[in-house]
């Protein structure tokens, strides 16, 4: 059995690794989705007058998947990863918010990293096993 220092939990990169690539490429499908629902509805998605491609949308998903492996990894702490994800998340949403001309191309973009986050960091975060020096409670596991 491995023991943690107290606050960290016992976390491999194998045991993130695939889960979050998974997360990842189910991220990368449902923005692909979306953006490509918003194009089909009018929606121009662009930035500066250019278009965003779609497989930039899988493409920065697995981008952000990885990110998310390697943090995980990195903190080993259920809590402070969650923490650390979601302020991650919410600077993300600077450009979309800064960059696009039109509004509707904003919400897309906030819509599709709020998806993206929803998906990868909820399952990164299941990854998370206890220590027997983990202050964690059997709630916080579960």
């Amino acid at each position: 059995m491995t023991i943690a220092p107290p606050g960290r939990q016992v976390v491999s990169i194998k045991r993130l690794a695939l889960p979050g690539l998974l997360a990842g490429l189910i991220a990368a499908v449902c923005t692909v989705a979306v953006a490509a629902i918003a194009r089909a509805l009018g929606i121009g998605l662009e930035v500066q007058s250019e278009p965003i491609p779609l497989p930039a949308f899988a493409l920065w998903c697995l981008v952000g998947s990885g990110i998310g492996i390697v943090l995980a990894w990195l903190l080993r702490n259920r809590r402070r990863f969650i923490i650390v994800a979601a302020i991650g998340t919410v600077l993300s949403l600077i450009p979309p918010i800064a960059f696009p001309d039109d509004i509707a191309t904003k919400a897309v973009l906030v819509a599709t990293h709020l998806i993206a986050a929803a998906i990868v960091i909820p399952i990164l975060g299941r990854r998370f096993t206890p220590s027997a020096a983990s202050p964690l409670t059997q709630e916080e596991h579960a």
